[in-house]
């Protein structure tokens, strides 16, 4: 009897404990605070040229809010371009090595046309065959002449005079014969000598027309390693032009001017700060022995009245940071959760009521209640 009437004490007990864990919470002492902000710092030297903004103003994200004098970098901008113009035409002429390889092309094949006419030149300086024809002639007509010379001293009618001219005639011009052969040698082994000195003259000259190429080429490879150099000095210049214009980082709100048209500024120094506002946090503080569990992405409700004379409005939102650390006096953490507010009702630095809706937690940290030994 003792143990039927357990069971049912203990469920009840424990369905206690569940509604008391699920209870809302409530978050003391909260504030609408901002989530983002950002300081806008001048990137650049130089004198603030325009304001864009005035405080209270609403700008997106990438809006230009101001912009330093820029006469000189819009100047840099245009020389840069220019200087990339004429790198990339330089780099895309291909004529300087197209007429190297040209002038090499030619040089070659003068220097095939150069051996040829060395090994022409060879052969005829090792030819002596008119040398040796006209040697031959000249010893068949040294014979004949010397026969009818002994001829006429035996029988003086049997040779006349006149073909003893005409004999000695032919001796004398086989011998001029063998000195024009001989001459003729002697031009030939000269005009080796030449053919041998062109050969030499062609090789080096198709030498210097080589590294001529490889000079045009190596140059139009540095022309290309300059055009990619003034790109890059191009993009810099942009950059450079580009951060004289002050942009805001994220929407919101212009909430200070810090400086004026005409002012010197110094890279860091601030210009203006903006706000987000379409999406904020709300901050207070809770009871530590209320937080059983992990209460980060747990549900709220945020109730805020924006003017004494506005009805309250709520809006959603969810935890998003919980302190580790307890405060030793009232032994509360500090708590705040993210707000989305579009219609940008809210304003930071307005009191806030947050409640927090523990259930997901409550789910998550609940323990089961043992079976007993009849329902095993």
């Amino acid at each position: 009897m003792t143990y039927r009437m357990f069971v049912p004490y203990f469920a009840i007990l424990a369905a206690g404990v569940i509604a008391t864990a699920a209870e809302p919470i409530k978050v003391q002492s909260a504030f609408v605070r901002v989530l983002e902000e950002a300081d806008i710092p001048a990137r650049e030297v130089g004198v603030l040229a325009t304001l864009e903004v005035r405080e209270g103003d609403l700008v997106k994200s990438g809006q230009v809010l101001s912009r330093l004098d820029d006469d000189d970098a819009k100047l840099a901008v245009a020389r840069a371009e220019l200087d990339l113009a004429i790198a990339e035409r330089q780099a895309k002429n291909s004529v300087p090595v197209r007429t190297a390889e040209a002038l090499l092309k030619e040089a070659e094949q003068d220097q095939a046309q150069a051996k040829l006419s060395q090994r022409i030149a060879a052969m005829k300086a090792a030819n002596d065959v008119a040398i040796r024809h006209a040697a031959k002639s000249r010893d068949t007509s040294k014979a004949e002449f010397d026969r009818a010379v002994q001829a006429r001293k035996a029988f003086e009618k049997s040779i006349s005079q006149t073909e003893l001219d005409r004999l000695k005639l032919v001796l004398e011009r086989n011998e001029l014969e063998i000195e024009k052969a001989q001459f003729e040698k002697d031009l030939a082994d000269l005009q080796q000598q030449i053919e041998d000195s062109s050969i030499v003259e062609q090789a080096q000259i198709v030498e210097r027309l080589k590294l001529s190429v490889e000079q045009a080429r190596l140059q139009n490879e540095v022309d290309g390693l300059t055009r990619d150099v003034k790109a890059r000095m191009f993009d810099q210049a942009k950059l450079q032009l580009a951060r004289r214009g002050l942009r805001s980082p994220l929407d919101g709100e212009v909430a200070e001017v810090f400086r004026h048209r005409g002012e010197w500024l110094e890279p860091g120094q601030r210009v203006m700060r903006i706000v987000r506002l379409d999406r904020l946090k709300v901050e207070g503080f809770v009871d530590s022995r209320a937080i059983t569990g992990s209460l980060r992405g747990a549900a709220v409700r945020v109730r805020v009245t924006p003017n004494d004379e506005d009805k309250p409005v709520t809006v959603k939102g969810k935890v998003v940071f919980i302190s580790s650390e307890i405060d030793a006096v009232n032994g509360q953490v500090r708590v705040w959760a993210e707000v989305e507010n579009p219609d940008l009702v809210l304003r930071p630095g307005l009191p806030a009521e947050m409640v927090i809706d523990s259930t997901s937690r409550t789910a998550t940290n609940t323990v089961s209640p043992a079976k007993t030994s009849g329902e095993r």
